[in-house]
């Protein structure tokens, strides 16, 4: 099966979730995407983020849950009457993009999205905080794009050892050249905050913003996983979306892969996946080959650059 064809894939959906082409959507809606491979702590994220919400009405949560067949999820996550599990056999993932691009089909104009990772801890409303972080930013952009490398937790110990600081990206390390990693800094003042923080870099464990993302900014299944937050931030820049950092704590995110298979663990493909990704990229960067509407015109490359204030390739 190629990357990025879904046609012959043996997927189940466990729970309907309520995609029924409804005319009629609340406001306040969010369409939350979570890609989860072969991830222990898919179950007690799912429970936090709807125990926490304010409002858990108004999540419509679906999930690609890419699993082993000796791997199951307890039985009363399928009685959640707004969560949709597709299920996937871990052995036909196509990896981590591929999983968000299969999960972007069930948009169907909620006016909110939130993308998250699969493991993950929440504060309490977190979703009511979230709407009233990014209405502050509506008056700022046109388009604001609220996202975080939030601060880390421990499963062995929550809710104790919750790291409980503001972070920042930062570039981190390149790979041939290409910016391919990202790292989150803690704010040392971040008490003094009282609005969002302009942001440089996209983080794909919590981006939240307008529905129509998922209309402009497809994930392409041929970017494997390192690079692809840089490559994300880029392609949202260019769509003339502006990146901010919350000004306060909303949730925790496990950096931890020790509850986890990663896909490159069962994937023996992935040394040539990556490779042709990083390339994929830097070509597509450096105007050596055609973006195929990856990037728009509105704003360049280039803009981008002057913003971060660093090259994204390097030669």
């Amino acid at each position: 099966m190629a990357v990025g064809d879904f046609r012959e894939l043996p997927i189940r959906c466990l729970r309907a979730g309520g995609w029924d082409g409804r005319c009629c959507l609340a406001t306040d809606e969010i369409l939350v995407l979570i890609p989860a491979y072969r991830d222990r702590e898919l179950a007690p994220t799912l429970t936090h983020l709807f125990d926490r919400a304010k409002a858990p009405g108004r999540l419509r949560v679906a999930v690609a849950w890419q699993h082993a067949t000796n791997e199951s999820l307890p039985k009363r996550l399928f009685r959640i009457p707004n969560l949709e599990i597709v299920s996937i056999p871990a052995t036909q993932s196509g990896g981590p993009n591929w999983a968000r691009r299969l999960l972007q089909h069930r948009y169907s104009g909620e006016p909110f999205t939130l993308l998250l990772d699969s493991h993950h801890r929440f504060v309490r409303h977190w979703d009511d905080k979230t709407l009233r972080i990014f209405d502050q930013l509506k008056a700022k952009s046109r388009k604001p794009i609220l996202t975080a490398y939030l601060p880390p937790y421990n499963p062995r110990r929550d809710p104790l050892g919750r790291v409980r600081k503001v972070m920042k990206i930062y570039p981190l390390k390149r790979t041939n050249g290409l910016l391919t990693h990202l790292t989150g800094r803690p704010l040392v003042l971040d008490h003094m905050l009282r609005a969002p923080i302009p942001a440089d870099y996209a983080s794909l464990h919590f981006l939240f913003a307008e529905g129509k993302f998922h209309e402009e900014i497809k994930f392409d299944p041929e970017i494997y996983f390192f690079g692809d937050e840089v490559f994300t931030g880029l392609r949202a820049y260019t769509y003339g979306y502006d990146l901010f950092h919350p000004h306060k704590i909303l949730g925790w995110h496990l950096y931890d892969r020790a509850t986890r298979t990663t896909h490159w663990a069962d994937h023996g493909e992935w040394s040539v996946l990556e490779p042709m990704s990083f390339q994929k990229m830097a070509d597509i960067i450096m105007g050596r080959s055609s973006h195929q509407g990856l990037l728009s015109t509105r704003r360049s490359v280039r803009g981008y650059e002057r913003m971060i204030g660093l090259k994204l390739v390097e030669q």
